[in-house]
């Protein structure tokens, strides 16, 4: 058995080398089907966990209020009203009034010049209380974060991102320094370690964060906020929570039922789902063109051995007249091509997986090799080989080898 094994894969392999030109043109539909698969599946699969990553980044079980009209979609959220009727008072009294919500710290964001000597760099300032680093995991490499009673008193404090340290700074140390915020001198005392992009699109290290109070007196003279993120106590459904709170901000902002709400909440998965949403049609798309690719593949395969069993009449006699029976014609034939489609399956898995490292290198995604794409790739390869070279195998027994030896 093991003898006939090797037999048939020698021949097999014999042949691959021989009519290396047409068998590598038999091959290249599966070697494009494995590919996009693998690539695909490797790429999707670092997507979901940078994903994972970036919500870690932000905080977990957060609702996310912003004054005005929000439309969550795609990458990161788009402004498209805005309201002044969110105050300091009523992320208060939400917190003080729903149960669930753990946390509630209110914001204020704008984009602002940020000036240290002759440097100059566009940053986004927020304007938030103490409890911003913990709800969002804004760790610190250096210095600390401003206080609750600093905040009280309205200090010019400023936590900046590692982008502005970086720019401003370089080696030197900036604690204890001045920066110009607009027009207002604010000292440094913390720097935040990286952090990147976030999911709503925003560049984690080119924020400065200033005590709420202090912003809203000092920097933009406002009365009103822009928003605030919930901390939502574990095992209390976002989707409830956020429906309360629809419910209680439009009783305090004595809304009429006819009234369209002045604010938007979501949460990460709101913004997750979207994305989630876009690979799911990619895969499709994928699975799509992997079958073309396949069925192009398995019809190449198949005009081949056709081909292939033709031109080999005389082999095929000869062997039949020294004692070979059909099944073992069959079975060459058979092995054959399944070896051109799993050498076409192989190729494909490795320019898959060089694609996914130059996707993932230039992209910054984490890589990922997702092996049950490639189990079932190459399994899909075996099954293609085997429809497509079964029928050729059947015809190639059907010669006589008489008259094959006598032609």
């Amino acid at each position: 058995m093991i003898y006939r094994i090797k037999f048939y894969l020698r021949i097999a392999f014999q042949n691959l080398v021989i009519h290396k030109g047409r068998m590598s043109l038999a091959l290249l539909g599966i070697l494009f089907a494995v590919m996009s698969l693998v690539a695909f599946g490797n790429i999707s699969d670092g997507l979901k966990k940078q994903i994972d990553n970036e919500i870690g980044k932000f905080g977990k079980g957060l609702i996310i209020l912003r004054s005005g009209v929000i439309n969550v979609a795609g990458r990161g959220t788009r402004q498209f009203g805005e309201s002044k009727s969110l105050k300091l008072g009523d992320v208060k009294r939400i917190k003080e009034s729903l149960p669930g919500v753990v946390e509630a710290v209110p914001f204020f964001d704008i984009t602002y010049p940020a000036r240290y000597e002759e440097k100059t760099l566009t940053v986004n300032i927020i304007g938030a209380s103490d409890a911003i680093f913990k709800i969002r995991n804004l760790d610190l490499v250096m210095g600390r974060h401003f206080t609750n009673n600093e905040d009280i008193k309205a200090e010019k404090k400023a936590v900046v991102g590692y982008k502005v340290f970086d720019n401003f700074f370089q080696s030197e140390d900036p604690i204890g320094k001045y920066i110009m915020v607009y027009r207002v001198p604010t000292e440094i005392i913390g720097v935040m370690d990286e952090k990147g992009t976030d999911l709503a699109g925003q560049d984690q290290d080119l924020q400065v964060y200033i005590p709420i109070n202090a912003f809203m007196r000092r920097y933009s003279n406002v009365d009103y906020i822009k928003g605030a993120y919930f901390k939502v106590q574990d095992g209390v459904s976002l989707i409830e929570m956020k429906q309360k709170l629809k419910a209680f901000i439009r009783k305090i902002h004595n809304m009429k039922p006819e009234q369209k709400d002045d604010f938007s909440l979501y949460t990460m998965d709101d913004i997750v789902k979207t994305q989630e949403q876009g690979i799911r049609l990619v895969s499709i798309l994928t699975i799509i063109a992997s079958t073309v690719s396949f069925l192009i593949g398995g019809l190449g395969i198949f005009a081949i051995m056709l081909l292939s069993i033709s031109e080999r009449k005389l082999e095929i006699g000869i062997r039949r007249v020294v004692g070979s029976r059909k099944r073992d014609i069959i079975l060459q034939f058979l092995t054959e091509s399944v070896i051109v489609a799993l050498v076409g399956g192989a190729l494909g898995v490795s320019v898959g997986f060089i694609i996914t490292m130059i996707v993932s290198y230039f992209s910054h995604l984490p890589f990922s090799l997702y092996i049950g794409n490639i189990v079932l790739s190459l399994l899909i390869s075996t099954a293609v080989g085997i429809l497509a070279g079964i029928y050729p195998a059947i015809q190639g027994t059907k010669y006589e080898p008489v008259s094959v030896l006598y032609q």
